[in-house]
């Protein structure tokens, strides 16, 4: 099935995600770890799966967990836009790559990142 949507790349060979990172990597075909930029840490996440409404989806993603802003203190980002009829505001270039985001607010920062993802991710319900 095409979706339209980038392809995912593959993930590089490193070490095995952190005990905390755990349960992300059973939601995602490729590798999961922490990257750093700019101050900021993210959860780089290759091949994410989930569903938008009922369609299954796959892609790479990126988790900020400290974002600066008390409204959005974490933020998921896309490779592209999934409609869904939410405001995606946001384009950004993070580690070499486009992506873009979604208004989706008060996901605190304070909870597992497996928690943290599923906030987000509850707004394609």
């Amino acid at each position: 099935m095409d979706t339209g949507m980038p392809p995912t790349t593959p993930a590089p060979p490193g070490p095995p995600a952190p005990p905390e990172l755990e349960p992300i990597t059973w939601m995602c075909s490729g590798g999961v770890h922490y990257l750093d930029e700019g101050g900021r840490r993210y959860i780089h996440m290759h091949g994410l799966h989930f569903y938008v409404d009922q369609a299954p989806q796959e892609m790479d993603a990126l988790l900020a967990i400290n974002w600066p802003n008390p409204s959005y203190p974490t933020r998921l980002f896309l490779p592209a836009s999934l409609g869904h009829g939410l405001n995606w505001h946001e384009t950004a270039y993070i580690l070499g790559r486009s992506w873009v985001t979604w208004s989706w607010k008060d996901v605190k920062a304070d909870q597992a990142p497996v928690a943290i993802l599923a906030d987000h991710l509850a707004a394609f319900r």
